[in-house]
Parts: C-alpha cells; sequence; structure tokens
C-alpha cells in the first residue's frame, strides 16, 4: 500500500469499480534458487522407467478379442417383485 499506484486502485475499488491486479515479480537471487530447487526435485521424484499407462496392465489391461453376443443366453435366478413392477 505504499506504492502510489496501489493506493490510486484502490480509491477506484472504494468507489465501486474492479480492481485488476497485475502482479509483477521481482525474481532475485532466493527466487531463482527456489525455482530451481523445485525444478531439480520434481526431476527426482519423476520415475521414467515406469511406463506412462502403469493403469492400464493386468486385469485392466485391453484386450485383443472380444468375444461376441450369444443368443439364447440361460439365465438363472429370478427378478425380485419389487423389479417386476418396472
Amino acid at each position: 500500500m505504499g506504492d502510489t499506484k496501489e493506493e490510486a486502485t484502490m480509491e477506484k475499488n472504494e468507489e465501486g469499480g474492479w480492481v485488476v491486479v497485475k502482479p509483477n515479480p521481482n525474481k532475485k537471487f532466493g527466487g531463482k534458487a527456489i525455482d530451481w530447487l523445485e525444478k531439480v526435485i520434481i526431476k527426482l521424484m519423476y520415475k521414467s522407467n515406469v511406463p506412462n499407462s502403469h493403469f492400464l496392465s493386468g486385469n485392466f489391461a485391453p484386450i485383443d478379442e472380444e468375444t461376441p453376443p450369444c443368443k439364447d443366453l440361460p439365465v438363472k435366478g429370478y427378478l425380485p417383485p419389487s423389479v417386476k413392477a418396472l
């Protein structure tokens, strides 16, 4: 709020106008060091030997062939009375 430009924006806001925030970060050595550290941590956490589609493996893997639908498939059991109404 010590900046004159920011104080002028606050006055416009009190009149009922919209305030447009345009951040302009000042990247000094500390900010650049933190950004670099984050990038290094992310690269170390990423496992390149794991396939990208690990969730599509085992029982959840896509199948090559699919069985066609069967006619006159025998069904064992019965419908409960509450469902028969539908």
